[in-house]
């Protein structure tokens, strides 16, 4: 059997393990490992154990995502969730749709702080769905609103995401981040026009909540100050070149742990909750590169990127095609993996190709985060959805489905305009001193 064969039997395998529900870590561990094994043999497999994953963790620039973690459980506890929600709602409340657009514009703002899809749904759904639901807007509107708002926290930096992105392919980081904003800033935005001629064509969605004085709008204002502090700390450092992303990421951590024992220094647990919390989903993330680490090596072995990268430059297509049908593997891969496993499965793979068409590894990097957040809500699985059903089990599963389908349409609008205009994501990196 030649080294492709034994790379496609592999991946048959990996997807057999997930289909069998074998958690994601293992399952990449399992299928890396045993494809290590079938090439080269148990000594170098054992070896490869020990010797890969190590190398992988070691780096320096990896410390910035428990510490994005950190700042981002910690932002929590300091109300920065229910701070950015109160604003939105004041400001944008008395519109139609108001509090929709508000859900999302907070999701935005938290996502500031946060870097994790996952997180922001949730935390934000615990919030502002029941405020919805109260001034009668559809639980399809209201759950449907908080699933894509959420998806703000993989783009907008900090970006656990980006960051992955960015060491597995030698991109800058710093760039990277920075390049989240305005995309993110976009979505922001189509999805207030979306959401206004929703409710203008079906009004019974969303009812107008209570209208505010400018003087009970401006009193709100100074309550966004923790998240204005945390951005300009790490993504204002990051853009004039005063902190590395990993050094951004641990002032933001230091910042956001003020704030939290400023706001529960007579509730200890609450912090410490987040310590913990913090490390939970550390583990979790890692345990899942050390198996991705194993099963790249596996893949680079079987020499299938660039055999790959060969046969399609073969093909006599223009790169926008090519990289269409890139991203839209990133659709069914979806159903099974989160969005670091996909990022670790699928570059080693498509980044020769990449770079064999002249693609921008930004643009490319940020258009991934697009379609990684659009399978975050895509049916029938949707992790966001699921989140949403956590937070508010009184709504059916299928509202939610029903709910997110505008949301999906304005997602692959944006996704046009950025493939169409990619200066719109070059912008800011382009203009900054980055590491």
């Amino acid at each position: 059997m030649s080294p492709f064969e034994i790379g496609l039997l592999g991946l048959c395998g990996l997807l057999t393990l997930l289909v069998l529900r074998v958690p994601i870590a293992f399952a990449l561990s399992i299928a890396g490992l045993a494809g290590i094994i079938a090439l080269q043999g148990w000594d170098i497999g054992i070896f490869s154990l020990g010797d890969f994953p190590f190398a992988f963790l070691k780096s320096w620039l990896l410390v910035a995502i428990p510490l994005f973690i950190l700042m981002g459980y910690l932002a929590s506890t300091a109300d920065v969730t229910a701070d950015a929600f109160a604003v939105a709602y004041r400001w944008l409340g008395q519109l139609p749709g108001g509090l929709a657009m508000g859900t999302v514009a907070a999701c935005a703002a938290f996502a500031a702080t946060s870097g994790s899809s996952v997180a922001t749904a949730g935390m934000m759904g615990a919030v502002a769905i029941p405020e919805m639901e109260k001034y009668g807007y559809s639980k399809k509107l209201a759950s449907g609103a908080v699933a894509a708002g959420g998806l703000l926290g993989i783009l907008i930096p900090p970006s656990i995401v980006l960051v992955m992105y960015g060491f597995i392919t030698k991109t800058s980081v710093a760039k990277l981040l920075i390049a989240g904003i305005i995309p993110g800033i976009l979505t922001t935005l189509i999805y207030f026009i979306g959401i206004y001629f929703m409710v203008k064509i079906n009004p019974s969605i969303a009812p107008r909540a209570l209208s505010f004085t400018w003087k009970e709008r401006l009193s709100v204002v100074p309550k966004l100050w923790g998240t204005a502090v945390l951005f300009l700390a790490v993504v204002v450092g990051i853009y004039v070149g005063i902190f590395t992303p990993t050094e951004a990421a641990a002032v933001g951590a230091f910042m956001a742990l003020l704030m939290s024992l400023y706001k529960n220094f007579r509730r200890p647990g609450t912090i410490s909750r987040a310590f913990i919390d913090s490390g939970s989903t550390t583990g979790m993330l890692l345990a899942i590169c050390v198996g991705a680490t194993l099963f790249t090596q596996f893949i680079t072995l079987t020499g299938m990127p660039e055999a790959v990268a060969e046969a399609v430059t073969k093909f006599e297509v223009a790169p926008i095609w090519v990289l269409i049908t890139m991203l839209m593997v990133y659709l069914p891969l979806g159903l099974f993996l989160d969005t670091i496993s996909m990022l670790l499965i699928t570059l080693p793979i498509f980044f020769p190709i990449v770079t064999r068409f002249s693609i921008d590894p930004i643009v490319f990097g940020i258009l991934v985060v697009k379609m990684e957040e659009i399978s975050l809500i895509t049916p029938p699985v949707g992790l966001n959805v699921y989140v949403i059903k956590g937070v508010a089990p009184d709504i059916p599963l299928a509202d939610i489905f029903l709910g997110i389908l505008p949301f999906l349409l304005m997602e692959f609008i944006v996704m046009a305009i950025l493939i169409a205009f990619p200066q719109i994501i070059l912008f800011l990196p382009n203009s900054m001193n980055a590491y």
